[in-house]
């Protein structure tokens, strides 16, 4: 007689199997809702995916249109930029006329280099990072620039070819006439090795499924188009730190009744992380970033997302809060599950000897996360990714489980950061972004998600 009673299927086993489970359960509920709520656009070009909110300026023609554009800026802050200071101005010479850099206090010879072409550019007497560096270059850019596109100079615009004004100014022109406060670009990896295609799947759906379902409230970059006074106004809030810069402009913008929407039209490509220590120094950041944002904005935030709808109540409360902060303990004891999960499959499917097993949990649970987790890879590959890279991008399907728990590591060092600080005003972990300057200020650069 079998020994399986309804006690058993139901009790410690299922609620284990579960918990084992958890980093699949919770993405794919996310992915569910994101594909639910996102706009679903009413054509597409190979890999070109529509704005979150109407394009206004497609069908016009392109005098049309140039006539239309009121003056913008390109600003970039550069310190040290060194080698790929060259490489970046060659690639903006078509908006010579409209970029503005700051040479945040660099040491090296970034500044001569910057005097011999004819840009503008603006010496910094002191390094105050990017937010500081970017909210003095505003107050000497010229009073009739209303829109400003904040760049960095590792970053190159991807222009589609197609018909009429470059997709910047297409961009720039639909922005303009929306009125909204800022507008945040699709940011793509630039093809290379494994980890950069795990980092461009990554990105594809960070940006094409979770920025574009959130509407008119969704999340900037740190590339992405401002209007200039909302700009202004919300640096002048900010603590300038470098630390999850892009999240906390979301945050003041909307505290400030300000809308941001997502266009996926406009790509700016940039290099990943190049080396799994840069990648996951550069993790540990983002993720001391995005506690320490969001527990200086906690008290703002319910009042915030009262009367919005009902995505983005769960953006910002439920997923930011409940998967990302709250969860994260649960994460944690997941792997931990499938750790010992995978030893009782070593153990008991190739005979190794000397491997520690546990009973209450069989070499199925991590056969089950990994198979559930590659089935929600497949869907996120076709429902997050443009058809032009999912070819590229399908070689790490039945990576992306191990490269998901993989950040798991990081993020919970970036938070121990955090806790530490509060508690004993020191960090655990150096992260990517941390320098000296940084610290007397308060550094913050954000992440994908």
């Amino acid at each position: 007689m079998s020994d399986l009673s309804p006690n058993t299927v139901l009790g410690p086993s299922l609620l284990l199997f579960l918990l084992a489970n958890c980093v699949v359960l919770l993405d794919l509920c996310d992915l569910l809702l994101r594909v639910h709520y996102r706009r679903r656009p009413s054509g597409r070009d190979d890999g070109i995916r529509a704005p979150s909110v109407a394009w206004p300026t497609a069908n016009w023609a392109p005098d049309t249109m140039r006539a239309e554009l009121r003056p913008y800026a390109l600003v970039v802050s550069v310190h040290n930029a060194g080698a790929e200071l060259q490489d970046f101005l060659t690639s903006l010479q078509p908006y010579q006329a409209q970029l503005w850099v700051i040479d945040d206090a660099s040491t090296d010879d970034t500044w001569q280099r910057l005097q011999a072409t004819k840009i503008h550019c603006v010496r910094g007497e002191r390094n105050q990072n990017k937010p500081g560096a970017i909210k003095h270059l505003l107050t000497v850019l010229p009073r009739e620039v209303v829109t400003v596109v904040v760049l960095d100079p590792d970053v190159r615009i991807r222009d589609q070819h197609r018909a009429g004004l470059p997709d910047l100014e297409r961009a720039l022109l639909a922005f303009q006439r929306s009125g909204m406060a800022a507008m945040c670009p699709r940011i793509a990896i630039r093809r290379g090795g494994w980890l950069a295609r795990l980092q461009a799947f990554e990105y594809w759906l960070a940006f094409d499924l979770g920025r574009r379902s959130l509407a008119t409230q969704t999340i900037t970059s740190g590339i992405a188009v401002y209007r200039r006074d909302a700009l202004a106004r919300i640096l002048d809030a900010h603590t300038l730190s470098i630390y999850a810069e892009d999240l906390k402009n979301t945050l003041l913008l909307l505290e400030h009744g300000e809308r941001v929407y997502y266009d996926g039209r406009l790509i700016f490509e940039t290099d990943g992380a190049r080396t799994w220590g840069g990648w996951f120094s550069q993790r540990v950041g983002w993720s001391f970033g995005f506690i320490k944002v969001y527990s200086e904005h906690w008290p703002d935030l319910a009042r915030c997302c009262r009367g919005r709808p009902a995505l983005i109540i769960y953006q910002y409360l439920v997923y930011m809060g409940g998967f990302c902060l709250l969860g994260h303990p649960f994460k944690v004891l997941s792997v931990g599950l499938l750790a010992a999960s995978t030893a009782s499959a070593l153990h008991h499917g190739l005979g190794l000897p000397g491997i520690p097993t546990i009973t209450a949990t069989p070499p199925a649970y991590v056969l089950g996360a990994y198979l559930a987790y590659t089935a929600y890879a497949l869907v996120a590959l076709r429902v997050g990714v443009g058809r032009a890279d999912r070819w590229y991008l399908l070689p790490v399907v039945p990576l992306y489980f191990a490269y998901a728990l993989a950040h798991l590591a990081p993020m919970t060092l970036g938070y121990m950061n955090w806790l530490a600080v509060q508690l004993w005003g020191r960090r655990l972990y150096r992260d990517h972004y941390e320098s000296e300057a940084c610290l007397a200020q308060g550094p913050s650069r954000g992440a994908p998600s």
